[in-house]
């Protein structure tokens, strides 16, 4: 498409060209005094831009709840969760209720709301479904909100990237909703200030998970910066700012924390025991088919609720293992009983969890394989994913920082793309002009010169940083003090390889040429205002979307001019370049124009996950590049991920560990 277009544009610009070029070289001073005005008009704009008006609070707090009422029902779908039936029952003991024992979540979230305080710590044991509960008194919080239309929003997010020696809790809630809610990024509809707004009005009550996964190491700090950089002082410092507030945590883990220190002030605690063996029964008998074939588990179960078996399944997660792993008929779920094979509770917990992938992606005939998830393959590609997420340590499946687990190789090869696309298009560029004005000695040694600057200057950001995705999308809402920006900067540099070639007029046909066309895509580019939350697809699709249009931006225009001032092979060639240079890599316009601080200098995070791909797919190591994104979708939708928000996770860490340490 780059190629067609810069043709097309090559040929309309040698037509159209010349007698614009000859009234620039006779009106260049009144084309200055226009660029002098438009200067002027794009200061007034950006100070006009400055003064956003306030939005309505309730109504972005509406939106938000919409949102999260119909992303945690799909998630709690595909989970097996349900607020009324069809869930193995917890069982809990309380502290700091009332009411004594809670019979269901309505119950209990009735006694939450009762509370002067509405802070709630969920404790238990690995596997009794902290997670879960959770969700459940999300949906439960959301629900009574749209029915009320007033009171806080509940937003569950994951505690396992904040790093509370580094950023406070209210930070990082703000980046974390705004990565969630990617619209509420968009400075033109919103002012700058929504999300901490949100925060400190007391309109988002969050529901944190995963309290345990925190870093607790005050090691080598003052005893100032160790209470300082405590999560539960943390906690209790933000709590003054907040309406409420549910997190989840290990019970030996919370326990330990709490000992020496003062526990989060005002808090009722519900711990989540084991399940109860008759229970387990009556549930695995409503979801199960061929029940014969559990008899002998079932009385194993009823006859000794002390005993191994029941050891095993005494966790909502087990119980949804099992249910996973022997779901289909021919399995026999009596092995279990084995107690030569799995003589204590701890050898069953092992086998369910390692039987879980095998069983949902099961092997396929060889004939199935090239369009379906054959097991074998997937088992290896799960096994390589969880053994270096917990080698690095990284909580979350976010694909933009998948590229770490390719290591060396990963890091070389974004080098070498990002340096070699950035001396190709620098050297053209400056030794062409060097060239045809002063000669070819000079435009050799001037082209060198700007290869090797060009290409060092991005090879080395391009191998070390990782660029999230782009927060970008297009559209044309209230944007053109950035489009005149867009303009003026590309302009600039079109116009003065204009001027060296063809004097004023020169200048005013090249500096029009690029300066429109890329002050247009400026101009689009913006924060997605989409009202919807953030998902690790919509996030791709986003990036690559952002590398085709200021690719084809850059190429089109670049390769246009070199079409009219050099020859039309040049323009095509150039045109190539500077399209992937454009599209594919961030620098000095991205930065200049857009402004965009996470930006980082280098390669893009698309082209960094197709570079991961590339260089571990041979290798057997992940899916090819074009299958990646829906394995992950796939194993998700299967039970083995869970996704929150714009990342996924492994079920359960368990899970995770286990892949881990069988991988080879």
């Amino acid at each position: 498409m780059t190629l067609i277009l810069s043709l097309i544009v090559g040929i309309l610009s040698g037509l159209a060209s010349k007698p614009f070029e000859d009234w620039g070289q006779q009106h260049w001073p009144w084309t200055v005094i226009l660029l002098g005005v438009v200067a002027v008009i794009w200061l007034i704009l950006q100070a006009r831009a400055d003064r956003v008006t306030v939005d309505d609070l309730d109504a972005v707090a509406a939106q938000l709840a919409e949102l999260v009422n119909e992303d945690w029902h799909q998630e709690a779908a595909v989970r097996h969760l349900d607020l009324h039936a069809g869930l193995v029952p917890f069982r809990w003991s309380l502290t700091g209720f009332d009411e004594g024992t809670v019979v269901d979540i309505p119950t209990m979230m009735d006694a939450f709301e009762a509370s002067a305080s509405k802070r709630l710590v969920i404790t238990g044991a690995p596997g009794t479904g902290k997670t879960s509960l959770a969700v459940l008194l999300t949906l439960d919080l959301v629900k009574r909100r749209t029915e009320n239309g007033t009171g806080p929003v509940p937003v569950k997010l994951s505690l396992a990237n904040w790093m509370p020696c580094e950023q406070g809790l209210l930070k990082w809630l703000e980046e974390e909703l705004g990565t969630q809610f990617l619209f509420l990024r968009n400075k033109g509809k919103y002012p700058p200030d929504t999300i901490e707004r949100l925060l400190t009005t007391r309109k988002i009550l969050p529901v944190l998970d995963g309290l345990d996964e925190l870093s607790w190491d005050a090691a080598g700090r003052s005893d100032s910066e160790a209470i300082r950089t405590n999560p539960i002082e943390q906690i209790n410092h933000a709590l003054v700012r907040l309406p409420g507030l549910i997190i989840t945590c290990r019970a030996g883990h919370f326990q330990d924390a709490t000992r020496d220190r003062a526990p989060i002030r005002d808090a009722k605690q519900v711990e989540l025991r084991d399940l109860d063996p008759r229970k387990v029964v009556d549930y695995l008998t409503g979801v199960m088919d061929g029940l014969a074939r559990w008899e002998p588990v079932f009385e194993v179960l009823r006859d000794e609720p002390d005993g191994r078996l029941a050891d095993a399944l005494s966790t909502p997660l087990m119980v949804a293992l099992a249910r996973e792993v022997y779901k289909d008929p021919r399995t026999r779920p009596t092995e279990l009983l084995d107690t030569s094979s799995f003589p204590e509770a701890e050898d069953i917990r092992g086998h369910l969890l390692r039987r879980l992938v095998p069983a949902v992606f099961p092997e396929l005939p060889a004939q199935d394989r090239r369009d379906g998830w054959h097991g074998a393959d997937v088992g290896r590609w799960l096994r390589f994913l969880a053994a270096g997420m917990n080698a690095r340590e990284l909580p979350n499946i976010a694909w933009w920082t998948l590229p770490q687990l390719a290591g060396r190789r990963q890091r070389v090869l974004a080098g070498l793309v990002g340096g070699s696309i950035s001396a190709v298009t620098a050297g053209l560029a400056f030794g062409t002009v060097g060239w045809l004005k002063w000669g070819s000695v000079t435009g050799l040694l001037l082209g060198v010169v700007a290869a090797a600057i060009g290409g060092a200057g991005m090879a080395v950001p391009a191998a070390r940083n990782l660029p999230i995705p782009s927060e970008l999308q297009f559209g044309w809402q209230d944007k053109w003090q950035t489009m005149i920006l867009g303009s003026m900067f590309t302009a600039l540099a079109g116009g003065t390889s204009g001027f060296l070639l063809g004097g004023a007029g020169g200048a005013i046909l090249v500096g029009s040429v690029v300066g429109i066309p890329l002050g247009v895509a400026y101009s689009g580019a913006q924060p997605d205002a989409t009202v919807r939350i953030g998902s690790p697809r919509i996030l791709l699709r986003r990036d690559r979307r952002v590398v085709v249009f200021f690719g084809l931006a850059y190429g089109l225009t670049s390769g246009g001019v070199a079409w009219f001032l050099v020859h039309p092979l040049f323009g095509v060639i150039f045109g190539v370049c500077s399209a992937l240079c454009g599209g594919l890599l961030y620098g000095l316009p991205w930065v200049l124009a857009l402004r965009s601080a996470k930006g980082k200098a280098g390669v893009v995070a698309s082209v960094h996950l197709f570079l991961f791909t590339i260089v571990l797919w041979p290798r057997g190591k992940t899916p090819p590049p074009w299958k990646l994104m829906d394995f992950l979708d796939e194993a998700h939708r299967r039970g083995v991920l869970r996704r929150v928000g714009p990342v996924y996770q492994f079920q359960h860490v368990y899970l995770q560990g286990e892949l881990g340490r069988s991988d080879t």
